[in-house]
Protein backbone atom coordinates (compact mmCIF):
# COMPACT_ATOMS: atom_id res chain seq x y z
CA UNK A 1 0.00 0.00 0.00
CA UNK A 2 1.31 3.50 -0.81
CA UNK A 3 2.42 4.90 2.52
CA UNK A 4 5.44 7.02 1.58
CA UNK A 5 5.05 10.75 1.07
CA UNK A 6 5.83 11.02 -2.62
CA UNK A 7 5.69 13.96 -4.98
CA UNK A 8 2.35 14.91 -6.43
CA UNK A 9 2.04 14.43 -10.20
CA UNK A 10 0.40 17.80 -10.94
CA UNK A 11 0.04 21.32 -9.62
CA UNK A 12 -2.49 21.77 -6.83
CA UNK A 13 -5.26 24.26 -7.59
CA UNK A 14 -7.48 23.42 -4.59
CA UNK A 15 -8.03 20.94 -1.76
CA UNK A 16 -11.39 19.31 -1.04
CA UNK A 17 -11.89 17.62 2.31
CA UNK A 18 -14.35 15.06 3.53
CA UNK A 19 -15.71 16.18 6.91
CA UNK A 20 -16.72 13.42 9.35
CA UNK A 21 -13.78 11.23 10.30
CA UNK A 22 -11.41 13.34 8.20
CA UNK A 23 -11.52 16.76 9.89
CA UNK A 24 -14.00 16.13 12.70
CA UNK A 25 -13.47 13.15 15.00
CA UNK A 26 -17.16 12.27 14.82
CA UNK A 27 -17.08 8.62 13.80
CA UNK A 28 -16.31 7.48 17.35
CA UNK A 29 -19.19 9.70 18.54
CA UNK A 30 -21.51 8.02 16.02
CA UNK A 31 -20.42 4.62 17.29
CA UNK A 32 -21.18 5.55 20.90
CA UNK A 33 -24.61 6.93 19.96
CA UNK A 34 -25.57 3.93 17.82
CA UNK A 35 -24.46 1.42 20.43
CA UNK A 36 -26.56 3.17 23.08
CA UNK A 37 -29.60 3.35 20.78
CA UNK A 38 -29.30 -0.35 19.95
CA UNK A 39 -28.87 -1.27 23.60
CA UNK A 40 -32.03 0.67 24.43
CA UNK A 41 -34.04 -1.73 22.24
CA UNK A 42 -32.21 -4.83 23.42
CA UNK A 43 -29.84 -5.26 20.48
CA UNK A 44 -26.08 -5.70 20.36
CA UNK A 45 -24.23 -3.41 17.97
CA UNK A 46 -20.91 -5.06 17.08
CA UNK A 47 -17.91 -3.12 15.85
CA UNK A 48 -17.92 -5.00 12.54
CA UNK A 49 -21.42 -3.74 11.80
CA UNK A 50 -20.53 -0.15 12.63
CA UNK A 51 -17.45 -0.27 10.41
CA UNK A 52 -19.65 -1.36 7.51
CA UNK A 53 -21.57 1.91 7.94
CA UNK A 54 -18.60 4.31 8.02
CA UNK A 55 -18.38 6.63 5.03
CA UNK A 56 -21.65 5.34 3.56
CA UNK A 57 -24.82 7.39 3.07
CA UNK A 58 -27.86 6.72 5.25
CA UNK A 59 -30.03 5.14 2.57
CA UNK A 60 -27.49 2.37 2.03
CA UNK A 61 -26.81 2.07 5.77
CA UNK A 62 -30.51 1.48 6.40
CA UNK A 63 -30.35 -1.51 4.08
CA UNK A 64 -27.26 -2.79 5.89
CA UNK A 65 -29.00 -2.51 9.27
CA UNK A 66 -32.09 -4.34 8.02
CA UNK A 67 -29.92 -7.06 6.51
CA UNK A 68 -28.22 -7.49 9.88
CA UNK A 69 -31.17 -7.18 12.27
CA UNK A 70 -34.04 -8.29 10.03
CA UNK A 71 -36.92 -6.57 8.28
CA UNK A 72 -38.76 -5.88 11.54
CA UNK A 73 -35.91 -3.83 13.03
CA UNK A 74 -37.41 -0.44 14.05
CA UNK A 75 -35.11 1.58 11.82
CA UNK A 76 -36.87 4.93 12.18
CA UNK A 77 -37.01 4.73 15.98
CA UNK A 78 -33.40 3.55 16.11
CA UNK A 79 -32.16 6.45 14.00
CA UNK A 80 -34.26 8.98 15.91
CA UNK A 81 -32.71 7.85 19.20
CA UNK A 82 -29.17 7.55 17.78
CA UNK A 83 -29.43 10.99 16.14
CA UNK A 84 -30.60 12.61 19.37
CA UNK A 85 -27.74 11.03 21.32
CA UNK A 86 -25.22 12.03 18.64
CA UNK A 87 -26.54 15.60 18.59
CA UNK A 88 -26.08 15.96 22.34
CA UNK A 89 -22.60 14.42 22.25
CA UNK A 90 -21.14 16.50 19.41
CA UNK A 91 -22.58 19.72 20.74
CA UNK A 92 -20.91 18.98 24.06
CA UNK A 93 -17.61 19.06 22.20
CA UNK A 94 -16.32 17.13 19.21
CA UNK A 95 -12.54 16.92 18.93
CA UNK A 96 -10.74 17.45 15.65
CA UNK A 97 -8.63 14.84 13.92
CA UNK A 98 -4.91 15.21 14.66
CA UNK A 99 -3.36 18.10 12.76
CA UNK A 100 -6.66 19.39 11.37
CA UNK A 101 -6.65 23.00 12.55
CA UNK A 102 -2.92 23.58 12.06
CA UNK A 103 -3.08 22.15 8.53
CA UNK A 104 -6.07 24.30 7.58
CA UNK A 105 -4.33 27.38 8.99
CA UNK A 106 -1.19 26.52 7.01
CA UNK A 107 -3.18 26.12 3.79
CA UNK A 108 -5.14 29.33 4.39
CA UNK A 109 -1.90 31.24 4.93
CA UNK A 110 -0.89 30.10 1.44
CA UNK A 111 -4.27 31.14 0.00
CA UNK A 112 -5.10 27.61 -1.06
CA UNK A 113 -8.78 27.34 -2.11
CA UNK A 114 -10.58 24.76 0.04
CA UNK A 115 -13.97 23.07 0.01
CA UNK A 116 -15.91 20.34 1.80
CA UNK A 117 -17.55 17.33 0.11
CA UNK A 118 -19.52 15.38 2.71
CA UNK A 119 -22.21 12.74 2.91
CA UNK A 120 -23.77 14.62 5.83
CA UNK A 121 -26.89 16.60 4.95
CA UNK A 122 -27.56 20.32 5.36
CA UNK A 123 -27.84 22.14 7.71
CA UNK A 124 -26.13 19.61 10.00
CA UNK A 125 -22.83 19.74 8.08
CA UNK A 126 -22.61 23.52 8.18
CA UNK A 127 -23.56 23.57 11.87
CA UNK A 128 -20.81 21.12 12.81
CA UNK A 129 -18.18 23.07 10.88
CA UNK A 130 -19.27 26.32 12.53
CA UNK A 131 -19.35 24.74 16.00
CA UNK A 132 -15.80 23.44 15.48
CA UNK A 133 -14.61 26.85 14.28
CA UNK A 134 -13.69 25.54 10.83
CA UNK A 135 -16.35 27.11 8.58
CA UNK A 136 -14.19 30.14 7.76
CA UNK A 137 -11.65 28.01 5.91
CA UNK A 138 -13.99 26.79 3.16
CA UNK A 139 -15.18 28.65 0.09
CA UNK A 140 -18.00 26.14 -0.41
CA UNK A 141 -19.56 23.17 1.38
CA UNK A 142 -21.14 20.42 -0.74
CA UNK A 143 -23.41 18.21 1.35
CA UNK A 144 -25.57 15.17 0.66
CA UNK A 145 -28.45 17.59 0.21
CA UNK A 146 -26.80 19.18 -2.83
CA UNK A 147 -26.31 16.04 -4.94
CA UNK A 148 -28.50 13.35 -6.45
CA UNK A 149 -25.94 10.56 -6.14
CA UNK A 150 -23.96 10.16 -2.88
CA UNK A 151 -20.45 8.77 -2.45
CA UNK A 152 -18.98 6.55 -3.85
CA UNK A 153 -20.34 8.44 -6.85
CA UNK A 154 -18.00 11.38 -7.64
CA UNK A 155 -20.83 13.95 -7.94
CA UNK A 156 -20.05 15.73 -4.64
CA UNK A 157 -16.38 16.13 -5.50
CA UNK A 158 -17.09 17.26 -9.04
CA UNK A 159 -19.61 19.83 -7.80
CA UNK A 160 -17.11 21.16 -5.25
CA UNK A 161 -14.47 21.58 -7.96
CA UNK A 162 -16.98 23.29 -10.22
CA UNK A 163 -17.96 25.73 -7.49
CA UNK A 164 -14.28 26.50 -6.89
CA UNK A 165 -13.74 26.99 -10.62
CA UNK A 166 -10.91 24.48 -10.90
CA UNK A 167 -10.20 21.35 -12.94
CA UNK A 168 -10.91 18.25 -10.79
CA UNK A 169 -7.61 16.74 -11.90
CA UNK A 170 -5.80 19.64 -10.23
CA UNK A 171 -7.52 19.04 -6.88
CA UNK A 172 -6.36 17.09 -3.87
CA UNK A 173 -9.18 15.17 -2.19
CA UNK A 174 -8.70 14.08 1.43
CA UNK A 175 -10.70 11.14 2.78
CA UNK A 176 -10.76 8.77 5.74
CA UNK A 177 -12.92 5.93 4.38
CA UNK A 178 -12.73 3.54 1.41
CA UNK A 179 -16.14 4.67 0.19
CA UNK A 180 -15.08 8.31 0.08
CA UNK A 181 -11.78 7.37 -1.50
CA UNK A 182 -13.64 5.68 -4.34
CA UNK A 183 -15.59 8.89 -4.94
CA UNK A 184 -12.44 11.01 -5.01
CA UNK A 185 -10.66 8.62 -7.37
CA UNK A 186 -13.69 8.48 -9.66
CA UNK A 187 -13.54 12.28 -9.85
CA UNK A 188 -9.93 11.83 -11.08
CA UNK A 189 -8.55 13.88 -8.22
CA UNK A 190 -5.27 13.30 -6.40
CA UNK A 191 -6.82 11.23 -3.63
CA UNK A 192 -5.22 11.08 -0.20
CA UNK A 193 -6.33 8.70 2.53
CA UNK A 194 -5.91 9.52 6.23
CA UNK A 195 -7.49 6.42 7.83
CA UNK A 196 -9.68 6.79 10.90
CA UNK A 197 -11.59 3.73 12.15
CA UNK A 198 -11.60 1.66 8.97
CA UNK A 199 -8.23 0.24 7.86
CA UNK A 200 -7.80 0.41 4.10
CA UNK A 201 -8.14 -2.74 2.06
CA UNK A 202 -5.66 -3.42 -0.70
CA UNK A 203 -8.31 -2.49 -3.28
CA UNK A 204 -9.07 0.83 -1.59
CA UNK A 205 -5.42 1.60 -1.03
CA UNK A 206 -4.71 1.15 -4.72
CA UNK A 207 -6.93 4.20 -5.42
CA UNK A 208 -4.95 6.52 -3.16
CA UNK A 209 -2.01 8.60 -4.28
CA UNK A 210 -0.77 8.24 -0.71
CA UNK A 211 -1.94 6.94 2.66
CA UNK A 212 -0.91 9.42 5.31
CA UNK A 213 -0.49 9.05 9.07
CA UNK A 214 -2.25 12.33 9.81
CA UNK A 215 -3.42 15.55 8.18
CA UNK A 216 -0.16 17.36 8.92
CA UNK A 217 1.58 15.14 6.35
CA UNK A 218 -0.34 16.95 3.61
CA UNK A 219 2.06 19.89 3.93
CA UNK A 220 5.02 17.95 2.56
CA UNK A 221 2.96 16.85 -0.42
CA UNK A 222 1.89 20.43 -1.18
CA UNK A 223 5.47 21.62 -0.99
CA UNK A 224 6.54 18.85 -3.38
CA UNK A 225 3.90 19.70 -6.00
CA UNK A 226 4.82 21.34 -9.33
CA UNK A 227 4.46 25.12 -9.36
CA UNK A 228 1.20 26.70 -10.49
Amino acid sequence: MPTAITALPRRVAAIIFDMDGTLLDTEAVHRTAMRAAADAIGQDFPDALFLDLVGVHREENSRTLRDHFGEHFPIEAFYADADARFEALWRAGTPLRPGARDTLEWLADREMPMAIATSTTSPAAEERLAHAGLARFFATVVTRSAVERPKPDPEAYLLAARRLGVDPRDCIAVEDSPNGLRAAAAARMMALLVPDLVPPSADAASLAHAILPDLAAIRALIESAPAM
